[in-house]
């Protein structure tokens, strides 16, 4: 008899389940995934410097034509020397 009671309960249980996701695991799985997508637009935030309330893909147009109005040009394309090219033997 206690064999039927445990089996009865573990078959409610999984049918339970069962009828829960049905109804609610696509809401589930949507939450989960904005939850996940706000996690990794706060690390790339973190990593890229963006301040609190700043949104990083809000339109740049009004930042480009601030720079552009700028007094000073940005030098890209400048370069550097880092330092000598040394050419090495090998000696036998």
């Amino acid at each position: 008899m206690k064999f039927l009671q445990t089996l009865l309960v573990i078959l409610l249980v999984l049918v339970g389940t069962r009828l829960v996701w049905k109804a609610f695991g696509k809401m589930f799985l949507k939450w989960l995934g904005m939850k996940a997508l706000q996690r990794v637009q706060n690390s790339f935030e973190k990593r890229a410097g963006f301040q609190e309330g700043q949104n990083p893909f809000q339109n740049t147009s009004s930042k480009q034509s601030t720079n552009a109005k700028s007094s000073t040009p940005l030098k890209s394309n400048e370069k550097k020397k880092v330092g000598e090219y040394i050419d090495f033997e090998e000696i036998d």
